[in-house]
């Protein structure tokens, strides 16, 4: 018998061209979908990696502290009232709650001066930062970001800008020291130094004390930092301070770790004009907590 002559299979055209319109779909966008892909992963490292730089390690893991420092600042020759309004910070009265607060530098009780430091390892330059004069770079605004409650970044605003501007041509003129002394010191150490660091002074405040067993079930519960001494020292009852004279007392009380002095003008000042601001230290109080 005669052979039949071949026939091709019929194909289901369509059925053919889906693989291949697929194929031509991904081939064809690619570049697009790769893009989204990277830029889904890299956005958030650069910006993770960008955070961390740009927040100081006092910020980015803070601690808790509680210590005070005088500061005065003086721009061409006219004194900043830090007991004005905007520099102020309320806050419970009387607050003794050993809990780590939201902001690391305060001013309040309407007091001038008198800088209230609340986490571990602030400089100088976080100090004028926080009120509008930045010489440490980082983000604009901001001190920094927590990262101790990943993965959510806590920003750290500023209090504001609230210092005046500084003239142009202005040099700055920094010291250190009390009525009875004083010296002239580095900006660069003032801006970048722990200030327990710069004032040569440490802290008397423990954060270990919080985790110290506490005489009732209240106390465990509400753990007390007493910022300024002992709950004795109050009342004069301190036996360790016998040989102290009254300002030594408060000193220690008040957890003060020096005064500081800050020129910015273009000339520097002179002896007198410099003696004459450590002559006006605003006086400390007897207490035994507080802000």
């Amino acid at each position: 018998m005669p052979k039949k002559p071949h026939t091709p299979a019929i194909v289901d055209k369509q059925a053919a061209e889906k693989p291949l319109k697929a194929k031509g779909f991904f081939g064809k966008h690619f570049n697009t979908i790769a893009i989204l892909v990277t830029t889904f992963i890299l956005v958030p490292v650069l910006f993770a990696g960008y955070v961390y730089a740009a927040s100081p390690a006092a910020i980015r893991n803070p601690k808790l502290e509680h210590y005070h420092f005088r500061m005065q600042i003086l721009v061409d020759g006219k004194a900043e009232a830090f007991s004005s309004e905007q520099y102020q910070t309320a806050y419970a009265k009387d607050q003794c709650s050993a809990i780590l607060s939201e902001e690391p530098i305060h001013f309040h009780d309407n007091k001038d001066q008198l800088v209230h430091i609340h986490w571990k390892g602030m400089t100088g330059g976080i100090v004028m930062k926080n009120y509008g004069w930045n010489y440490s770079g980082g983000i604009s605004n901001t001190l920094g970001y927590r990262l101790d409650d990943l993965p959510r970044p806590q920003r750290v605003m500023i209090h504001g800008n609230v210092l005046p501007a500084v003239p142009k041509g202005a040099n700055f003129y920094v010291y250190s020291g009390d009525e009875n002394s004083y010296k002239e010191r580095s900006f660069d150490d003032w801006k970048n130094q722990n200030l327990e660091t710069f004032f040569g002074t440490k802290s008397n405040f423990s954060a270990d004390m919080i985790n110290k067993s506490y005489a009732s079930w209240f106390d465990k519960l509400f753990p007390k930092a007493y910022a300024h001494g002992t709950a004795n020292d109050a009342d004069g009852d301190d036996g360790d301070a016998k040989t102290e004279t009254e300002q030594e007392k408060r000193t220690r009380i008040n957890n003060l770790i020096g005064n500081v002095v800050i020129f910015a003008q273009e000339d520097k000042p002179s002896d007198q004009q410099i003696k004459d601001r450590f002559n006006v230290l605003i006086p400390l109080e007897d207490s035994t907590c507080g802000g």
